[in-house]
This record gives C-alpha cells, structure tokens and sequence, in this order.
C-alpha cells in the first residue's frame, strides 16, 4: 500500500467537536496504531446449550487485552470465525484478536453452535436457519457475559456500553443479525418460529439479566436475511466484501456450502445502500471483479488486508473518538499519512484520509489539466474514485476542505 504524506494545520470544525463527545480512554494514538503488547486469557466458559443434533455444548471466549494498560474502561470487538456454518473454530480468529488488541480494544472471539447434523443430505435452509438463530443466541449471550463482568468482578475492564461485534463470513452474518435484528422487524414465520424455539429474542445460552445491545458491527464478507431488517435506530456497519464472491454474496443471492446454494441472503452491498438511504453511519469497501470468498485475507492478498483492517480500525475510532486527531495534526506542525490505494489501480481507489472531516471536495484532474471527476465528501474518514469514471492514465488529485484552516492535499493516481 502506498502512503503519500502532506501537511495538515489545525483541528476539525468547531461545530463536530461541539456534537460528539469522545470516550475517555482516546488519545492521538489509541486505536490507530500498534500502541500495546498484548495479553490473553483462554477458554473463559460463558455459557452453555443444546446443539442442532441434541449434543450439550459448553461455549466458551478466548480474550485479548493491551497489556500493561491503564484505562479500565476499554471498548470491545467481540468476534466469530466463519466456516458456513459447519466448521471453524474460535482460534481461526486468534490474530485479527491480537490485532484489535494491540491497539487498544479488548478483543474476544467465541465459540458457537455450528451444525453438527447429518450431511447428506445437505442441510436444507430450515436446518440453517435454526442453525444461525442458535449461533445469534451464543452471541448475544457472550455480549451479557461481558457485561456481567463489568458489573461485578471486572476482570477485563471493559466499558459495557461501547461493545462491537464483527465476525468472518458465516461469523458476520452472526454479527449483523445481533446488531439490527430485534422484535420490531418484520420478518418470515418460519424464522420467527426458528426464534421462538431456541430461547426467544435474546436465546437461552446464558441466564444473565444484562442487555445484549452492541454500538456495532465489523462485517467481513457477512450478510442478512433481509437487509429490510435495518432500521434507522440501528448501529454503524462496517463493511469488505468481494463483489462476485460465491459464497456468501456480494448483492443478493444464496450463500453456498460446496457450491450448493442453502440460503436466500442480502449482501453488504444491499445492506450498505439501505444504511445510506437511512442515514446511518457506514463504509463499505468492494473487492472488485473477484470471484473470491474474504479474498482480502488470503496470503496474496497482503495489501487488502492491510487496507481494510487498517480502515475498519479508524471506522471504530471515529465513533469513539469523533474529535480526536491522529499524532500527526499535534501540534498543528506535523502530518497525516493519506493512504491512496491501490495504486496503481485497475479498479475502484480509495482515498483515506485516516479520520473524518467534515466537507471536503475531491478534484480528479486529467494531464492536461481538465476536470475528470469531482465529488463533494460530508462527515467521511474516506471515499472511492470509480474506475469506471477513468481512462488509462495518471491523474492529478486535489482534495479542498470547507475549513478554510486546511491546506489542500495534492497526490496523484495511476489507472492501468
């Protein structure tokens, strides 16, 4: 990923820093970078239940936390691996915890129930559909544990009212079906059934009387049901998804186990446009024309998976720390690493710039100094330059800020 370095004066509007507040624990650095060492605490039992084939399961959380920290009231990103619902295994997840961690975030990943049933036939879409619910009940279960804690021994020392959950493919379809659906939502007999026979809304893996509400959810090539279940009272989604991926799909379509297609579901894509129309805060990163499944974690894929954790971690900071600048605006001398990436590009770049301003203009200039794009960007950390608006070639690139205070960034973008 290539980093372009400019200057930058000054803080953000006055009137942002008058709206939001910040969570205790931000400083210039916490959640943006590698900021700690990190300790773990294995096999922390948080609940129990009966799996899809009548086997009783103890469920348990793997926890990482920055060492030798100070702040008692951390925020969490509570993660689940993937595995389409028939593998996988809460270590899968060991690294992107370590990662949340060192910067920050105390960091949990969970076991839930996968399907333990027979295999041929393939489970059919009621077997899956009584299978997630299972796995939404674990989840939320793990969130009251969490909260539990807090409330009483507070071994982990964690702030229960900033909790994130995310997850990895069937883990965040998990994770977004805790985070928008509830009681209000219009949805199918057969999953209102699914629901009311594994416990009701809130399942029945733990006995705890502590809210199962989460602030969030990092989706890494999840989905919905319905992206009809989103509401406007919903939390921020964060979003990366290949755009042909045959797995779990980009659009709607069916997720596939072994190329069979078992479940009707709505993309990232659909989700991020019913957010838009919503109005809720969300960002969506598009793996394009790639026919992968969470390519952008795969061992040849080192600069996607930079680029989107790097960005799902600054999506998260500016909901805790809306008017915190990075280290680089200290001091009003210093500066802020743009990431522009890819480049050079075949596809969509994203211009990143590390954290949210409010109103700015992107100008794209051609090499003879015509205006090929322009875009006015509100209350964004970042935005997309279509390749579809580009001819090969490098291209100029002006970003102007509302404050008057800002200087101009200029950079340029190669599209092959």
């Amino acid at each position: 990923m290539k980093q372009t370095i400019f200057t930058l004066f000054l803080l953000l509007l006055a009137s942002v820093a008058v709206q939001a507040q910040n969570h205790p624990t931000c400083t210039a650095t916490r959640y943006l970078t590698d900021s700690f060492a990190v300790d773990s605490a294995f096999n922390v039992l948080y609940g129990n239940n009966d799996t899809y084939a009548g086997n009783n399961q103890d469920l348990f959380m793997d926890i990482f936390s920055p060492a030798n920290d100070v702040a008692t009231q951390r925020p969490v990103v509570l993660l689940a691996f993937g595995g389409s619902f028939v593998g996988g295994e809460r270590a899968d997840v060991h690294d992107l915890c370590a990662y949340y961690a060192s910067k920050g975030y105390v960091a949990v990943t969970i076991d839930y129930r996968i399907y333990d049933g027979g295999f041929i036939p393939l489970p059919d879409s009621n077997d899956l559909v009584d299978v997630v619910v299972k796995a939404i009940g674990d989840m939320k279960a793990a969130v009251r544990y969490l909260r539990q804690d807090a409330a009483t021994s507070d071994l982990y020392k964690i702030d229960p009212n900033q909790i994130f959950v995310g997850g990895i493919s069937a883990g965040a379809i998990v994770a977004n079906h805790v985070a928008v659906l509830d009681s209000t939502d219009t949805i199918e007999a057969f999953l209102l059934t699914a629901i009311q026979n594994n416990g009701g809304w809130e399942g029945n893996s733990n006995s705890l009387s502590y809210s199962s509400e989460v602030q969030g959810s990092i989706n890494f090539s999840g989905a919905l049901r319905d992206a009809n279940y989103i509401d406007a009272n919903d939390p921020p989604i964060f979003s990366a998804h290949d755009d042909n991926d045959g797995t779990v799909p980009y659009g709607n379509g069916s997720a596939r186990i072994a190329s069979i297609p078992v479940l009707r579901l709505q993309g990232s894509q659909v989700m991020h446009q019913r957010m838009d129309t919503l109005g809720i805060n969300n960002f969506l990163i598009t793996i394009p024309n790639s026919n992968d499944h969470v390519s952008f974690f795969q061992g040849n894929a080192a600069m996607w998976r930079d680029s989107v954790l790097d960005t799902s971690t600054e999506f998260v900071h500016d909901i805790l720390c809306p008017t915190v600048l990075p280290t680089q605006f200290v001091n009003n001398q210093s500066t802020i690493a743009v990431k522009v990436y890819p480049n050079p590009a075949q596809h969509n770049v994203t211009i990143d710039l590390g954290v949210t301003v409010a109103n700015f203009e992107v100008t794209v200039f051609d090499n003879l100094g015509r205006i090929a794009y322009q875009q006015v960007v509100n209350n964004q950390f970042a935005t997309v330059l279509p390749r579809a608006a580009f001819a090969k070639g490098m291209y100029h690139v002006r970003i102007d800020f509302e404050d008057q205070t800002l200087p101009a960034i200029a950079t340029k973008v190669v599209f092959d």
